[in-house]
């Protein structure tokens, strides 16, 4: 059962994901010794990396000992103004007084098998039960349903590999992505959804039995909890 958070506004969503990262990332830490978080792209989730480095977020959160992913990434170099790296560095990571214990890009300069392999191996230290388990994994929602770089119906859906490269029809470009097996073994995954926009498809997938049409409906950790974090407008009125 998805545990759903609505607030008035984008900024007190995001404020609250905030307080509930520390949180989790303080249970992690007590528990393992690092808490593991893989960041989303998208432009919502830039409100939430400019609070993590202001007060109270920047001394409450524990950097020293967070490891930072990326869902998904564009394949286009990290200095471009389209790569998920470059926009959680400009919003969040140039910004705090020291760096994450271990920050994990995808090396887009590599070509996409040998930057494959490198992804696999960055995750491998979190396996747990034949998969990496991170402790967050958050994302977002495309209006047609996609989440990370999992676009409906593409061949990825049913990748059992931790990683994939995939074409994006709609959007012409290649991508590196997670794939939903690591996504459904995260011990935490968190929807950041807001704007009227996406009231639609946040009831299409929240109302929908699992389908490729609608990746995200395909996320359900098998061991974690799923939290959808929305504003009002975001919130369908039968929910």
């Amino acid at each position: 059962m998805a545990i759903l958070h609505v607030q008035p506004t984008p900024s007190e969503v995001v404020a609250e994901l905030a307080d509930l990262l520390v949180i989790w990332a303080t249970e992690a830490i007590s528990a393992r010794g690092w808490f593991s978080w893989a960041l989303s792209g998208g432009s919502t989730p830039q409100r939430l990396y400019e609070l993590l480095h202001e007060e109270p977020w920047l001394s409450r959160f524990p950097w020293a000992s967070t490891d930072l992913y990326w869902g998904d990434e564009r394949d286009v170099p990290p200095t471009h103004g389209d790569s998920n790296f470059g926009a959680a560095n400009r919003t969040l990571l140039r910004h705090l007084p020291k760096p994450p214990h271990l920050i994990h890009r995808w090396m887009t300069e590599y070509d996409p098998p040998a930057a494959l392999a490198d992804y696999r191996a960055k995750l491998y230290p979190w396996l747990q039960d034949g998969l990496p388990q991170l402790d967050l994994v958050l994302l977002g929602i495309g209006p047609e349903g996609h989440t990370a770089s999992l676009f409906p119906e593409s061949p990825a859906l049913n990748s059992q590999d931790w990683v994939a490269h995939v074409w994006v029809k709609i959007h012409r470009s290649w991508r590196f992505t997670m794939t939903l097996p690591v996504i459904n073994h995260a011990r935490h995954v968190a929807f950041l959804v807001t704007g009227k926009d996406k009231r639609t498809i946040v009831q299409t997938i929240r109302q929908s039995p699992p389908n490729v049409r609608w990746p995200a409906s395909l996320v359900h950790p098998t061991g974690g909890s799923l939290h959808w974090f929305l504003d009002e407008a975001a919130l369908p009125g039968s929910l």
